[in-house]
């Protein structure tokens, strides 16, 4: 007999997880072990990792189709029926597991002479693939002989709703005829295991070293597990109260979902019962919910509460809505009493949207966060102030408000009273990044979103997975961009990225980008001279732009990445110091601070410079890596040099890229100092060498370009908005 049947429950839209499984499932320690496959329909990818397992004798794979099979309780409960083990083992089909866990939970469950019946271990939440460093089989070693040389102490009674990462005795399971509920769908697993807690004459033990890692998926609107894809407003009572009430009173996990419920009813579900259900269907959920547990087990910390939930079991379903927006409220001052700064959203959620009209000649301009005095929405203002004086009301957006540029309009602070003042009143917001999460989209409010670049890295819906720091970018980014009603593109191959990575379906305008109008002004080259004075730059040498971007795994906290120069700036200067001249401007995401002490005399560090296309008209050459801002350079048809000294695990692993680096862009991919110093030494070489690419880069990438993006867009969205 196995030792441990394995059950996974497969979808077809899950199928393609099926051999990563099996990968961690072939990786544990523990042998004997038989992995049941439940599908709903014959999977190719099943039988070749069937194929594949034929020289692994530690697994045994059953693989059972059955399209009667639908919801992942009918196959789990087909796999308890089928399965051999002496334990059973419930395992979904896009989760990982450390190599020793089931040799530990094993080692736990066999640790009393009896044996136990349910062993849990830990679970860990992860948002991407596990890559285990080369120290783990180090790590690993010392904790198998820490358990064997010093018997493990079991923590008791560590209950848990979740059925993974937990062993059952299968023997047991069957005695008592525990099975999944297949008329549940949501938070099914709690009356699976309340069963299995109640039935069990034995200790319920846990083992903190059976380590599982639970994945949260990190496109719940494309690819949702089961847990995003359900509505837990409507599926968390039910199952809850089934299984409250299936215990026995003094039961010490009755205790524990009494408290579990109360909590979720008062701060996790509590706005959406009353504030998002006009139709009162979750209202009567969790109305029903109440009454079969039976209001008399629950322990009320105040008698309002109570009377709050008899109303609501009651059905007057206004009357206790009263009440607990009452208590929302009081929350909230609460909360503005411990962080008086918060007071400003409240304002503008509760009062300003909700009170004030909108101003039909407001138009709120936001760049970067607020950095600076940049990019497109820069060049729409600066056209509808040459053009139409006088007729707009421009409210600008600043972190530091004290500033002289722009004249003429009102500027106020990031976040500050003003700032959601006239958020919530302007009827034009244009903006290059995504507005915040809880910004309040008012009916007759128009959101034209310019974006930021021309893009080479892979977007949102075109990740396969998510390094930086924010795990849940792209539900973050979903929501936000459906409040915009207009996306700037700067060429058709843009838009057709847009459309499927932002997963956007208004209107996109593809008329070049607003903030290139600068780079076909008639005095361009007037514009740079002045430039070249007021940043105090010599004009008897070559500038050269370097404008690296960031890395999304190496981060300090959403928002700040690190970054560590790779360009040997004292090399470069003892070797091209008297023709060249650096100017170095690090992406807006980077926190760390360059230090360039001896190179002082070389180096301009233009990092806080407010808009980098006026660098872009003094530049004679641009060096980057995959920072989209090569795309705009190409429209002067200069020089570019590509530093992509870490090329492939920026291609590989962070991001992927829409064109061939190798074959696509307009210059040559460099990979050390020496190289960019060969390449400025010899640059029109470099130039003629890579002329003929140039143009083809500039005919595909750049020809809507011809310094009237400003007036099209801001003609089309603003002006002759009614």
């Amino acid at each position: 007999m196995y030792e441990i049947s394995i059950v996974t429950p497969v979808s077809q839209q899950d199928e393609k997880y099926i051999k990563r499984c099996y990968e961690t499932v072939k990786g544990q320690l523990q042998a004997n072990v038989e992995w049941i496959v439940i599908l709903e329909g014959d999977s190719p990818l099943a039988e070749q990792v069937q194929l594949e397992n034929k020289e692994n004798p530690n697994i045994d794979i059953k693989v059972v189709v059955d399209t009667e099979l639908k919801n992942v309780n009918e196959k789990r409960n087909k796999g308890i029926e089928v399965a051999t083990g002496e334990y059973l083992y419930f395992l979904d089909v896009d989760d990982f597991l450390h190599e020793h866990t089931l040799y530990v939970l094993l080692e736990s469950a066999k640790s009393n002479s009896d044996s136990y019946d349910v062993i849990l271990g830990a679970i860990k939440e992860t948002n991407v693939s596990v890559h285990l460093p080369s120290s783990y089989s180090r790590m690993l070693k010392r904790l198998l002989d820490n358990r064997i040389a010093k018997p493990k102490t079991l923590a008791v009674k560590k209950y848990r709703a979740s059925a993974l990462n937990t062993l059952f005795k299968r023997e047991f399971i069957v005695e008592h005829g525990i099975y999944f509920d297949e008329n549940v769908l949501g938070f099914s697993d709690i009356l699976f295991t309340s069963q299995a807690y109640t039935k069990t004459t034995k200790a319920v033990v846990y083992d903190k070293d059976a380590i599982y890692l639970k994945l949260i998926r990190n496109d719940p609107i494309n690819d949702p597990s089961i847990a995003q894809a359900l509505n837990g407003i409507e599926w968390y009572p039910q199952s809850m109260a089934q299984a409250i009430a299936s215990l026995e009173d003094g039961h010490p996990f009755k205790n524990v979902l009494l408290k579990r419920f109360l909590k979720a009813y008062h701060y996790k579900y509590l706005n959406g019962i009353y504030n998002e259900d006009p139709d009162d269907v979750y209202k009567g959920i969790w109305s029903d919910a109440f009454k079969q547990i039976g209001l008399d087990q629950f322990s009320f910390s105040r008698s309002i509460h109570q009377k709050e939930i008899q109303l609501l079991c009651e059905g007057h379903y206004k009357k206790a809505a009263r009440m607990a927006n009452r208590r929302l409220n009081f929350r909230m001052l609460k909360k503005i009493k411990k962080k008086p700064g918060s007071y400003r959203r409240v304002l503008y959620q509760k009062w300003f949207t909700k009170k004030m009209a909108i101003k039909k000649d407001y138009i709120l301009y936001e760049s970067f966060l607020g950095r600076n005095y940049s990019d497109s929405p820069k060049y729409i203002y600066e056209y509808l102030n040459r053009t139409y004086p006088g007729k707009y009301k421009h409210i600008w957006v600043f972190n530091n408000p004290d500033r002289e540029e722009p004249k003429g309009v009102v500027k106020v602070k990031r976040f500050g009273l003003k700032h959601l003042y006239f958020m919530a009143r302007a009827k034009f917001h244009v903006n290059n990044m995504r507005q915040p999460k809880w910004f309040v989209k008012r009916p007759g409010q128009v959101f034209l979103a310019t974006w930021h670049g021309t893009p080479l890295k892979k977007l949102v819906f075109d990740m396969k997975e998510v390094h930086s720091a924010n795990p849940n970018y792209k539900k973050d980014f979903y929501l936000q961009s459906r409040a915009w009603d207009y996306l700037v593109s700067a060429n058709h191959y843009s838009t057709e990225i847009f459309k499927r990575a932002f997963m956007f379906d208004n209107e996109i305008l593809e008329h070049g980008y607003p903030r290139n109008d600068l780079l076909y002004a008639e005095n361009k080259e007037q514009i740079a001279d002045q430039l070249k004075a007021k940043l105090q730059l010599p004009k008897d040498k070559k500038i050269v732009l370097y404008a690296p971007t960031w890395r999304d795994d190496e981060f300090y906290k959403p928002g700040q990445y690190k970054f560590k120069l790779q360009l040997d700036l004292e090399k470069l200067k003892a070797t091209l110091g008297d023709e060249y001249f650096f100017l170095i401007r690090t992406h807006y995401f980077i926190a760390d601070k360059l230090d360039f002490s001896g190179v002082e005399d070389f180096v301009y560090n233009a990092s806080q410079y407010d808009d980098v296309t006026e660098l872009y008209l003094l530049a004679d050459v641009l060096i980057t890596d995959y920072s989209s801002v090569f795309f705009d350079y190409a429209n002067l048809k200069r020089p570019i040099l590509f530093f992509t000294y870490d090329l492939e695990k920026y291609r590989d692993t962070l991001r992927g890229f829409y064109i061939d680096l190798e074959t696509d862009v307009p210059g040559p991919l460099l990979k050390t100092t020496d190289e960019i110093i060969a390449a400025l030494a010899n640059l029109n070489e470099t130039k003629e060498l890579y002329k003929e690419r140039i143009e083809k880069f500039y005919d595909q990438y750049c020809h809507l370009d011809d310094g009237r993006a400003s007036e099209k867009i801001a003609e089309k969205v603003i002006v002759s908005a009614k």
